[in-house]
């Protein structure tokens, strides 16, 4: 691997300065709503489910996935079935090409939070979200989602986020409503970061 990658628990993340990264971006473009590298909370995840790991087989969706390695991850070390959604369909050559080096596949479907309805939900035993919470406009997309995950299938949310308000104020909302769990969780490899991670149990 190259001076320009994170590994992460087997998983292999290319910065925004790796040579590949870079022609990709100057033939397509960067990522339109944030898509543009990939996030801390990534990393605070992958390391939270290595400490405690999700049940076997389990069906994934992984909201605001980014270029995928959350979604890789979950694939090849929690043996998960993982869908890879993203708002910004600009992502997806980046997510490929994460696929390429961690040898294996990418699932990918556009679609924004709040058009993500129940019977969609339906599909998964598991949803995850990483550092989507960041706007007021997010923060009640997901608590919109959340109620329709709670009449599908759906056993267990987490989303995590290094603490801010719009975040904040939806743990504060789903903890009237709902099992939750908070959890900070802090790591120093590949880099240093403190989030916090809101689980739900439905």
């Amino acid at each position: 691997m190259s001076e320009h990658t994170l590994s992460s628990f087997g998983i292999h993340v290319l910065t925004p300065k790796h040579p590949q990264i870079r022609k990709l971006k100057k033939m397509l473009g960067a990522g339109q709503l944030h898509g543009t590298k990939v996030w801390d909370a990534s990393f605070v995840m992958m390391d939270f489910f290595n400490i405690d790991p999700l049940p076997a087989d389990q069906k994934i969706l992984d909201i605001g996935c980014g270029w995928g390695p959350l979604s890789f991850y979950l694939q090849k070390k929690q043996g998960a079935k993982v869908i890879s959604v993203d708002a910004d369909g600009s992502v997806q050559p980046y997510l490929n090409l994460h696929a390429q080096f961690n040898d294996t596949q990418a699932l990918f479907w556009q679609a924004e939070i709040s058009k993500l309805k129940v019977k969609d939900l339906q599909m998964a035993d598991i949803v995850v979200g990483c550092d989507i919470c960041f706007w007021d406009s997010l923060r009640d997309d997901w608590k919109k989602l959340l109620k329709r995950a709670n009449k599908a299938t759906v056993k267990t949310l987490y989303l995590c986020d290094p603490g801010r308000s719009p975040f904040l104020d939806l743990v504060e909302w789903a903890d009237k409503r709902f099992d939750t769990q908070l959890w900070e969780h802090a790591i120093t490899e590949p880099v240093m970061s403190e989030h916090y991670i809101l689980q739900v149990n439905f």
